[in-house]
């Protein structure tokens, strides 16, 4: 029998700092083992560590900084967001003072603002920063697929474009988080999972209380309800 393969859990930070500019920029790595080229920092989770604690540890050794993490953003699955490998990676917004210097893995660092980033990153991190920024200026309102999707996601496919994104439900784990959005999927209703971490229930710690919303379109909300409580009593 084959050895059962499963993704690999990795983080990704953006950190926000003031230049001595005064210019507010995102911390960006120049990474030194493949695939070479400029990054977020971030890496894999080790075991017996919390989402929270890895991306801390990563902004850490990649980047010196002693950061304070401010929230998930977003959780990205593609299979081929990594080329080395099947991987999941969770990204996290947070904020941190002073200079960075490259460490670990970094062979060089630097501090751009959204206009300096017009060169190419590794990974999907082209597409994270562009969801960011765009995240940035909608505030909460979700604006997470653009460009890289549209070819391949019914969110925004010709008039469906503009169709707005609305919650369906909220689960303490994103394993639950992706059942339910593969059981959905395959009924033909696309899902977006959205990750963050609670602050007006639970106090922030690095062990900070993390959920995921799925979100649908807002066209197909009654059917997913519906699929949704069936999916629940199938699991009673």
């Amino acid at each position: 029998m084959s050895e059962r393969k499963s993704p690999l859990p990795t983080v990704d930070i953006i950190i926000e700092i003031e230049r001595p500019d005064g210019k507010t920029g995102i911390v960006l790595i120049e990474r030194k083992n493949p695939p070479p080229g400029w990054a977020l920092p971030g890496g894999f989770v080790d075991y017996g560590e919390s989402l929270e604690q890895a991306a801390a540890r990563e902004a850490r050794e990649e980047t010196s900084l002693e950061v304070e993490l401010v929230r998930q953003l977003h959780t990205y699955s593609d299979p081929n967001r990594d080329p080395r490998m099947h991987t999941i990676s969770t990204v996290f917004l947070a904020r941190a003072a002073g200079q960075p210097r490259a460490e670990d893995d970094a062979k060089n660092i630097g501090i751009f603002t959204r206009e300096e980033i017009n060169f190419p990153l590794v990974f999907d991190h082209g597409q994270i920063l562009e969801d960011y920024f765009q995240w940035k200026e909608a505030g909460e309102e979700v604006f997470l697929y653009t460009r890289q999707k549209k070819a391949e996601n019914p969110f925004i496919n010709g008039e469906e474009k503009e169709q707005p994104l609305v919650e369906l439900t909220r689960v303490w784990s994103l394993a639950e988080a992706e059942v339910i959005k593969n059981f959905l999927e395959a009924e033909g209703i696309t899902c977006l999972l959205k990750g963050q971490i609670v602050h007006s229930l639970y106090p922030f710690t690095m062990d900070g209380l993390g959920e995921t919303i799925v979100l649908v379109l807002e066209k197909d909300l009654d059917k997913a309800q519906r699929l949704l409580k069936e999916y629940s009593t199938s699991r009673d």
